[in-house]
C-alpha cells in the first residue's frame, strides 16, 4: 500500500523576510534620494577642484611671464674664426732615372 505524505505548508518564512527587507532597503533608499536636500557637496568639491586647477595654472603662466621679463640681456655669440689655409705639400724630389 501507498503511504500518502501530507506537506504542510509554511515553509515560506525566510521568502517572507526577504522580500520584506527588499521592501524596507527600498524605503529607507527612496527617503535618502528624496529628501529635498540639495546635493551640494559632490558639487561643491567639483567645484573646489576646478577652481584650484585653475588658480594653479594663473600662477603659473604669471611666474612664465615674470621670468621672461627677468631674462639677462645677453650678447649674441662672436662668430668661430675661420680656420688658417692648409699648408701647401711639400715638392717631391726628382730622382734622375737610372
Amino acid at each position: 500500500m501507498a503511504i500518502e505524505e501530507r506537506r504542510t505548508s509554511g515553509g515560506n518564512g525566510f521568502l517572507y523576510f526577504v522580500v520584506g527587507a527588499l521592501v524596507i532597503g527600498l524605503a529607507v533608499l527612496a527617503y535618502i534620494m528624496l529628501s529635498g536636500q540639495p546635493r551640494t557637496t559632490e558639487e561643491d568639491a567639483l567645484g573646489r577642484a576646478a577652481d584650484s586647477i585653475g588658480d594653479a595654472a594663473d600662477s603659473i603662466s604669471d611666474s612664465a611671464r615674470d621670468a621672461a621679463r627677468n631674462m639677462p640681456q645677453v650678447p649674441a655669440p662672436q662668430p668661430a674664426p675661420t680656420p688658417a689655409p692648409a699648408p701647401a705639400p711639400a715638392p717631391v724630389p726628382a730622382t734622375p732615372p737610372q
